[in-house]
């Protein structure tokens, strides 16, 4: 019997009322246990193995397999549901977790984050600023961390006016994209900031836009994939403007 904190990050459904839940958890990181009849109005599992829950577990185990004895929800961000646009980032951001965490290995630096990062989101409506703090930040949890205070490739100093997707900020000399100053400056907050500041800024929508643009492109190059859940925010953002 295993006692644990977690946030539901995946479920599937599986036959006619259970499901497989995917949470992530600090001291087991990120496991998998099956929820028998959670899918039933009438089941006691049903408020705490819901998508996004955070939820006090007691789990069984059996081989490589966990099963979920009882789900209390501690927190279950419902007022997601409730704007389509702030539902769609949020799944984009559990695949995203999905994708970065590892099994079985320590996960409280990201959880820590995922908690921060939806409670602020069921707060505010600045989508593309948390959208983008959350990418970078979890790349820098996950040991993907971009260079932010020397060049990716030389490691110099000085005229630091770039960035590049394989490695981060880049000097004038050694290639990348240019940015401003302000995006050099955004980026050095959301990756050395202590968590508790992490959203405690603001910058211009010229910096925004382009704080956006990096954090999106350092996400595909260092997962090497795309996301369905990313595609369909950002079409539902386009429509809804």
């Amino acid at each position: 019997m295993t006692t644990t904190k977690g946030l539901i990050i995946k479920e599937t459904k599986v036959g006619e009322g259970d499901k497989i839940l995917t949470i992530l958890t600090s001291e087991l990181g990120k496991i998998q246990a099956g929820a028998n009849g959670a899918r039933s109005y009438k089941s006691k599992l049903i408020a705490g193995c819901q998508l996004f829950s955070y939820s006090d577990f007691v789990l069984t185990k059996k081989k490589e397999w966990y099963r979920v004895s009882s789900a209390e929800p501690c927190e279950t961000f419902y007022n997601l549901r409730l704007d389509i646009k702030k539902l769609s980032l949020a799944t984009y951001f559990c695949d995203l977790i999905c994708e970065v965490a590892t099994d079985g290995a320590d996960g409280g630096d990201i959880l820590r984050l995922a908690l921060n990062t939806l409670y602020i989101l069921t707060k505010n409506d600045n989508l593309p600023l948390i959208k983008a703090v959350f990418e970078l930040r979890l790349m820098c949890v996950s040991g993907f961390a971009p260079s932010v205070l020397s060049c990716a490739v030389c490691a110099g100093q000085e005229n630091l006016t770039r960035f590049d997707v394989s490695g981060g900020v880049c000097c004038e000399s050694c290639g990348g994209v240019k940015i401003s100053a302000g995006t050099i400056d955004a980026l050095r907050h959301v990756c050395e900031c202590d968590l508790k500041k992490l959203f405690s800024f603001n910058v211009s929508k010229a910096v925004l836009d382009e704080l956006s643009s990096v954090a999106e492109n350092y996400i595909v190059s260092q997962t090497g994939r795309s996301f369905k859940s990313l595609k369909y925010y950002l079409t539902i953002s386009e429509k809804m403007v």
